[in-house]
């Protein structure tokens, strides 16, 4: 599953997408697409749990927003053991610059 974003004329626009295992009409499994529909907020798109997701990437505009939730998610959850991601969203989650971001491009 993956987010995405869209700024036009200075409004952004966020939705999901990917893509899940379903059974056809003869029970023969099929990877079906899907996509939510658009939605004014970052974290309105974001899916139940997110924080218990295992991230590749965070665009850098939105790095500020996510930690803050990110954090507060975490301590909402504090009586569970650490999760192994959680290393992989403090790296993400860390300031990263603009120009590391353009240079590296995204995934």
């Amino acid at each position: 599953m993956t987010i995405y974003g869209r700024q036009v004329d200075g409004v952004w626009s966020f939705w999901q997408e990917g893509s899940s295992m379903d059974l056809d009409e003869n029970d023969d499994e099929v990877w079906r697409g899907w996509s939510t529909d658009p939605v004014p907020e970052l974290l309105v798109a974001l899916p139940g749990q997110w924080w218990m997701m295992c991230p590749t990437e965070v665009h850098p505009e939105f790095v500020a927003r996510l930690r803050g939730e990110y954090e507060r998610c975490r301590a909402a959850e504090a009586s569970r053991d650490t999760p192994f991601w959680h290393g992989r969203w403090m790296e993400l989650l860390a300031e990263p610059s603009q120009e590391a971001w353009q240079e590296k491009g995204p995934s």
